[in-house]
């Protein structure tokens, strides 16, 4: 990936590896969580403008308070969860794109309909 700006980069286990690629994203594999910490910290270094780094939850699971809070706060690129395959993991979608749609646009926007009375 060095030099190269991309889009979308998955940053996920090897396991799951292969199902990104056949999709045409830019993959990064990482043997465990520690690793995982440590090369998100590495695309965040880099700062890729308009890019989206999409995060294995068990790496921004153990990652530390301080890179945590980077990728919170950061919006170059932006930093987004993959759920794991456990049950329930995926949370409240609509919650979920809530979130991310605050953390892009910069406000909070409603998807709750509004009545006519």
């Amino acid at each position: 990936m060095s030099g190269t700006r991309e889009r979308l980069v998955v940053l996920t286990t090897p396991a799951a590896a292969a199902g990104y690629r056949l999709a045409g994203v830019t993959v990064l594999a990482a043997e465990d969580a520690d690793a995982g910490s440590m090369a998100l910290e590495r695309l965040l270094d880099a700062g890729q403008e308009g890019g989206v780094v999409a995060v294995h939850r068990a790496f921004l699971e153990a990652a530390g308070p301080a890179l945590r809070g980077r990728a919170d706060a950061g919006t170059t690129p932006l930093v987004v969860e993959l759920p794991s395959r456990a049950r329930g993991d995926a949370g409240d979608r609509r919650t979920r794109l809530q979130a991310l749609l605050a953390r892009a646009v910069g406000y909070e926007i409603s998807f709750e309909p509004r009545g006519s009375g």
